[in-house]
């Protein structure tokens, strides 16, 4: 914690969108290089290996947060010295819910850090941008991969608060926690896991990876640094609900086709999962409602809603619902409350794999 008061002033400058220099293309993937760490987390079930991005020049690095979940023992290697030598470090602050951590080392009078520049500038970051991924994946150091960014505002595995880059620059496991750049060489968001169904009980690679939103990395790093912590700063709704389409309505309906409930043909998110004193039953809503406006705001599927949410609201603040329940509009007050992912869902088996 001791480095906190000193390094807001310097992630601050590096949250910065820098312009495509004139640097050859042969510079731009030194300098990717150079700002990414490999990670060696030493656990009770013995060891894993993951990436990591250098933030700023008194060794602040970041990387997921399941890369250090449970470990007892963290090292760290730099691109400029790779074969001679490795680093101990520890963790700084976590950030469960979107899968963040700060970790820190303590450098040699000789190093030298290549830190990331930071595209907070969301607008440039597209389906169709070109990118490049660099981790260890396999346990194959330093390696770089080039692709396209497939699609932006993905929901997260954990929530749908937090928003992912779908990309097909490649990625396996080891690229945990490494950055995604790019082609101006800047930031766009953190690796976390790597689509792969099974087949046949084995993975089976798909070609298409994921990485934590810039906007969300941002927020996260920032409150990480400044606060040390990651509980609650991010509000909630804490209630199951799906975009609702044509698709959702009809599953819904043959999955109660014992039970009469109204569905309308309407956009919006519908409610499902809710039970007598759940948090969201205790503010008033129920299953089958559909939420079509947030304060006045029409919301037509999830992102539109989380967006919102986390864009405008704090914890404990109170949003009006316009609800539809059987065939009636009404306005529900209700009070968020605050985002937390409990440590023991990075121990479940059914995670995505990374």
């Amino acid at each position: 914690m001791r480095k906190f008061n000193i390094i807001v002033g310097v992630i601050a400058f590096c949250f910065s969108s820098t312009a495509l220099s004139e640097k050859s293309y042969k510079e731009l993937v030194s300098d990717v290089l150079n700002s990414t760490v490999k990670i060696v987390s030493y656990h009770d079930k013995g060891r894993a290996s993951g990436s990591g991005v250098i933030m700023d020049d008194s060794g602040l690095i970041l990387t997921n947060y399941h890369v250090i979940h449970n470990s007892v023992n963290l090292k760290v290697w730099l691109y400029q010295n790779r074969e001679k030598r490795y680093y101990s470090a520890r963790v700084l602050s976590i950030d469960p819910t979107a899968d963040l951590a700060l970790i820190d080392i303590d450098p040699n009078e000789d190093d030298y850090f290549t830190v990331a520049d930071f595209e907070y500038d969301t607008d440039v970051v597209h389906a169709g941008v070109e990118v490049i991924a660099v981790g260890h994946p396999l346990g194959l150091p330093w390696s770089v991969t080039k692709g396209v960014v497939n699609s932006i505002n993905r929901p997260s595995f954990i929530t749908p608060y937090i928003s992912l880059i779908q990309h097909d620059a490649v990625i396996q496991q080891g690229s945990s926690g490494g950055p995604l750049f790019n082609i101006a060489g800047n930031l766009i968001g953190i690796n976390t896991y790597v689509l792969a169904p099974r087949e046949r009980g084995v993975a089976v690679y798909s070609g298409m990876g994921y990485a934590v939103q810039s906007n969300d990395v941002f927020h996260s790093t920032l409150n990480m640094i400044e606060n040390g912590t990651s509980e609650n700063f991010r509000p909630a709704m804490r209630v199951s609900i799906n975009s609702l389409n044509e698709d959702v309505a009809k599953t819904l309906r043959e999955e109660n086709k014992d039970v009469e409930i109204y569905i309308p043909d309407t956009l919006g998110l519908i409610v499902t999962g809710v039970e007598k004193d759940d948090y969201a039953y205790l503010q008033g809503l129920r299953n089958y409602d559909v939420i079509v406006a947030l304060d006045g705001f029409p919301v037509n599927n999830l992102y539109e809603m989380s967006a919102y949410i986390k864009n405008n609201k704090e914890p404990h603040t109170e949003i009006y619902l316009m609800v539809l329940r059987d065939r009636e509009f009404f306005i529900l007050n209700y009070m968020l409350s605050s985002l937390d992912v409990p440590l023991e869902f990075y121990d479940r088996e059914d995670r995505p794999p990374r």
